[in-house]
């Protein structure tokens, strides 16, 4: 009987988490934000002579949190606290020897403090971190303690979860291409230098939408490669340093990346500094890449 109830807790819990991300993500997503002109930042450079008005500061319209969204990680946290107490028990776990179920604790924690401070802090974008990392934290307490180490996966799902981080990694390329962009035309017209030489670059505007759209695209992608990794979470307490290493990069990445987003919403972050957290981002995922590329190669030189 336990066991039935800690399944089907489980499966509500992944249902709700799943939903109240979604939300969380579509909200960020439509975020308005103002960024001063190219003109403004070429009146920069202007002499003493030239009067121009000062330069905008970036302001954020971001749409308000879904009335559901928080319901629903409300309701995605009480089942995850179901589930820990009750495979605790089937699987017979102490939560404070596991790593999975003392980072399924923390989250919760996280979420009761969120729900509680959202509407006197105004940190309803939060729930873009916090949904997802209920849910990975959820799917990592899960997989924890099966009898068999190793099983045989479905062909669908190991697609799924190399695609998605495949294609999360090619939008991040672009994104972090864009934000380069960004800062080099930003430089340029700002020194007012070599412009006609070294050809014409779009707007910055159009580039820093370019960021955010490929950010945006890409973030879901990175979080599915995320949640269908911790079928592999078990590895993390053997101790190797290559799981390690490649769970903190992978983790770092999307952190950073929900921050940028994040960022842009809640607090009008655009332009220069979502331009270097973007490719800060990107370096992390960089690193990933080549941590699986080490391996076999490391593999064949022995």
């Amino acid at each position: 009987m336990p066991e039935a109830l800690s399944g089907i807790s489980f499966v509500l819990a992944l249902l709700f988490y799943g939903a109240a991300s979604a939300l969380f993500f579509l909200d960020v997503a439509r975020s308005r934000t103002r960024l001063p002109s190219a003109a403004d930042l070429a009146g920069l450079g202007a002499g003493p002579h030239h009067h121009h008005e000062p330069a905008a500061r970036p302001s954020a319209v971001a749409a308000p949190a879904s009335r559901h969204a928080p319901l629903l990680l409300g309701l995605g946290a009480l089942g995850h606290a179901t589930y820990v107490t009750l495979a605790s028990f089937v699987a017979r776990v102490c939560p404070v020897h596991s790593m999975h179920f003392m980072l399924s604790v923390a989250s919760l924690f996280a979420i009761a403090v969120y729900l509680v401070a959202r509407r006197r802090f105004r940190i309803d974008a939060l729930g873009l971190l916090i949904g997802p990392l209920g849910l990975a934290f959820l799917l990592g307490t899960f997989f924890l303690g099966k009898p068999h180490a190793e099983p045989k996966l479905s062909p669908l799902f190991i697609a799924a979860h190399v695609m998605a981080n495949l294609l999360g990694i090619a939008l991040f390329l672009l994104a972090g291409a864009s934000a380069a962009l960004y800062l080099v035309q930003e430089k340029r017209l700002k020194q007012k230098r070599h412009v006609d030489r070294l050809g014409s670059l779009p707007p910055l505007d159009t580039l820093d939408r370019a960021v955010h759209r490929f950010l945006s695209a890409g973030f879901p992608l990175l979080t599915l490669g995320i949640v269908t990794g911790t079928y592999w979470a078990h590895r993390l307490e053997m101790g190797n340093t290559e799981e390690v290493m490649r769970a903190i990069f992978g983790y770092a990445t999307w952190l950073l990346i929900a921050l940028v987003l994040l960022l842009r919403a809640a607090a009008g972050w655009r332009g220069r500094r979502a331009a270097y957290g973007t490719i800060a981002g990107l370096a992390c995922a960089a690193a990933v890449l080549v941590i699986y590329l080490v391996r076999p190669a490391a593999g064949l030189g022995g």
